[in-house]
């Protein structure tokens, strides 16, 4: 990814062109190699091809996604920082009306089936519809912020 960063002369970019860039990348990183399943013969083979590296063993044999990558895959580093997340996410103190109604909200998308969506800036449309209905006509943007840590 270094060498993608500085052929695509990433530094020079202005800030949202470059993070736009840095999410394309990443996800380029996790998915790549899954255009070979369409080569694949038989189940076996694909099956063989379509398991995540980083936990393949007889008895877990995850598709290599993003949701096998941040809730399932029970590789030791990987593991570690899905408790540490979801730690984070228990202890996060809310301030206002609004966090108290949507943080319960996003960390129950979050940990749920394709919560890596919601990580990626990539929700789908249920999770855009069952965030909506913690939502009143009064909130806004402006209305929600984040500390940066």
């Amino acid at each position: 990814m270094s060498i993608a960063a500085k052929v695509l002369d990433l530094p020079s970019l202005p800030q949202g062109s470059r993070a736009h860039s840095e999410k394309l990348l990443h996800q380029r990183h996790w998915i790549v190699g899954h255009n070979s399943l369409k080569e694949a013969t038989s189940v076996p083979a694909r099956a063989e091809l379509f398991t995540c590296s980083l936990c393949a063993s007889p008895e877990r044999r995850e598709a290599d996604t993003y949701d096998n990558v941040f809730r399932l895959c029970p590789h030791p580093p990987l593991l570690q920082c899905q408790n540490v997340y979801n730690e984070q996410l228990a202890q996060y103190h809310v301030t206002t009306d609004l966090e108290q109604r949507l943080l319960p909200m996003i960390t129950q998308l979050v940990l749920s089936s394709e919560g890596h969506r919601i990580c990626l800036g990539n929700w789908n449309t249920a999770q855009l519809e069952t965030l909506s209905t913690v939502l009143l006509s009064t909130d806004s943007s402006e209305a929600i912020l984040l500390p940066c840590s």
